[in-house]
């Protein structure tokens, strides 16, 4: 197993919520999928969880070999929870292509959440392949 990126991303959940407030629901639709959205909707601090995956999908993008530097969609990269709780990415598009060219096998994911901030880390790893 091969470590191939590492990326890192924070965000600022009421500046996230405000951009929310003025875009609506089409900026919701652009950068999220229906999984992601019908999750942050279960939870009770809905812009909390949203802005978490919002940094997931940073920090995975960061983490992905050529992922910051080509133009990936948002939906190209979903974060979804494990019956545990445990955030885990899946690659769809470009970033599914990404995913087969580069041999990658796991993609870590980790969020946390203040009050204030949103922050994620990803770890991507390949077979060596």
């Amino acid at each position: 197993m091969n470590v191939l990126g590492i990326g890192i991303d924070a965000v600022d959940i009421s500046r996230f919520k405000k951009a929310v407030e003025e875009r609506g629901g089409k900026f919701l639709e652009k950068i999220f999928t229906a999984k992601e959205l019908e999750y942050a909707g279960s939870k009770r601090a809905a812009f909390m969880h949203m802005a978490g995956k919002f940094a997931a999908k940073e920090a995975v993008k960061k983490a992905l070999p050529e992922g910051a530097s080509i133009g990936l969609n948002w939906s190209d990269i979903e974060i979804l929870n494990g019956y545990d709780g445990k955030p885990y990415a899946v690659l769809h598009g470009k970033a599914g292509k990404i995913r087969d060219r580069f041999g990658i096998s796991h993609i870590f994911v980790s969020v946390s959440h203040t009050h204030d901030l949103a922050t994620s880390n990803a770890l991507v790893v390949g077979d060596g392949a």
